[in-house]
């Protein structure tokens, strides 16, 4: 008769073990993996977040800086013309004009704005799909506020050519403002609004 052996009951435990310990393994490295995912997900999230963020404050504030230099601008164009009228040097008017707002802080101010909207910029360039569309916009408008803030810093050109290019660049960046507002999807309109009754608090404060 053939005689049965047993496996030893150590032997028994020892295979448990060994399964359970694979068992927890898979386990931690599957957690491990949610872990990475999740946090990667976050990540993008965040950085998601904070260039909405960025988009609708750069456009705000690109907005406002652009409506302080059309207003400078138009004085330069009544400095001007009131010099060519009393048959005044208007190249010494404007000197003289510019060298007042300078004073006024008026200038420090528009460069400052220039530079805190173009380091926005930079950070902008590379936009997440969605915002995509918004960001070609923005930049268009850009470019109309970069050389209507020129204009202020160097009123260049006739009178006429002054006041034609001032005029166009003010229709250029009005329906680029419009086409930018239409793009814009609903998470950063709501930013936006948040962020131009900041700037409206920050200006009435100044004035009192």
């Amino acid at each position: 008769m053939m005689e049965v052996i047993n496996e030893p009951n150590n032997l028994l435990i020892k295979k448990g073990k060994k399964h359970t310990k694979l068992i927890i393994i898979s386990i931690v490295g599957v957690l491990i993996i949610l872990g990475i995912v999740m946090g990667w997900m976050k990540y993008q999230q965040n950085k998601k977040e904070e260039y909405a963020n960025i988009l609708a404050e750069t456009s705000v504030d690109m907005y406002y800086e652009f409506l302080m230099s059309s207003m400078v601008l138009a004085s330069y164009s009544n400095v001007w013309e009131k010099a060519i009228d009393d048959g005044r040097d208007f190249n010494v008017a404007l000197v003289s004009f510019r060298d007042d707002i300078s004073n006024k802080g008026i200038i420090e101010e528009t460069e400052k704005g220039q530079d805190k909207i173009r380091g926005n910029m930079k950070l902008l360039q590379n936009p997440p799909k969605e915002y995509m569309e918004s960001y070609i916009v923005l930049k268009q408008m850009y470019g109309s506020y970069s050389k209507m803030v020129d204009q202020t810093f160097s009123p260049s050109g006739s009178l006429i050519d002054f006041n034609r290019k001032t005029n166009d660049l003010y229709s250029q960046f009005e329906q680029q403002q419009e086409e930018l507002t239409i793009t814009l999807p609903a998470d950063i309109k709501k930013l936006k609004k948040k962020y131009e009754k900041e700037k409206k608090k920050e200006d009435s404060e100044s004035k009192l």
